[in-house]
């Protein structure tokens, strides 16, 4: 575990999840010897906890896929683009330090909740630059600053417009669609319509206006991307 002091709110915070993800990843290092095993391990590994700790694994899936169309369309390169897909399926694995029960809660944190909830931020860059890999120092890049707003008012470091790495900036835009897409504790499921507006309005307040532009001209393909994954989970339930 690094250095960092995280606050001592142990009804919040859980050191014990950031301590066995450390344990599994030392053993893939024992294990693989190879570097590319070793990347691909733990980035399956960082997925497998999310999942666990309550992350939707079709979220996870369409953030990702989202993130490389719109990397592509922002003329990235298709090997950045592709490390990027991968870097959109672990760049939240901070969250894993954020007791389950904050994020399913119906009525809006307290303000002490959520400064604690902003350590997420600092914990994924935390368990992320340190494995040393490409995809997993775009992913720690991502994680630092998912949450930035292009006008300044965001977290952790205020940082705005071109100062947000364009991994960031990507990523920020795609996941919000695929939240939004789905219903969360206290709120419905948003109509695409609706998601589409709401992205449209928050350029150059929240959003990068070159990844929303973008968006909105991929938008036709997003939306399949969003579809598809939620008709085959509802199959599933007729299996």
């Amino acid at each position: 575990m690094n250095g960092y002091m995280y606050r001592d709110r142990s009804d919040i915070i859980r050191l014990e999840n950031l301590t066995t993800l450390e344990t599994k990843i030392r053993q893939i290092r024992s294990l693989h010897t190879e570097k590319s095993i070793q990347e691909n391990e733990i980035i399956d590994l960082c997925v497998e906890a999310l999942s666990a700790h309550g992350k939707d694994q079709n979220q996870i899936r369409q953030t990702s896929q989202i993130s490389r169309i719109l990397g592509e369309s922002l003329g990235l390169g298709m090997k950045y683009c592709s490390r990027l897909e991968q870097a959109a399926r672990i760049y939240d694995i901070g969250n894993i330090i954020i007791c389950s029960d904050v994020y399913e809660k119906d009525e809006k944190l307290s303000f002490e909740e959520f400064e604690i909830v902003k350590e997420h931020t600092r914990a994924g860059y935390d368990i992320l630059i340190a494995q040393n890999f490409l995809t997993t120092d775009i992913a720690a890049v991502i994680s630092a600053e998912h949450h930035e707003w292009w006008n300044g008012g965001g977290y952790p470091r205020c940082l705005k417009e071109k100062q947000i790495d364009i991994s960031a900036a990507i990523v920020a835009v795609a996941d919000t669609v695929g939240a939004l897409y789905r219903e969360r504790p206290g709120r419905k499921a948003w109509e695409y319509k609706k998601i589409l507006d709401y992205i449209k309005t928050r350029s150059k307040i929240q959003f990068n206006p070159d990844v929303v532009e973008v968006f909105l001209i991929n938008q036709k393909i997003i939306g399949e991307i969003l579809r598809t994954d939620l008709e085959a989970i509802e199959n599933k339930w007729y299996e």
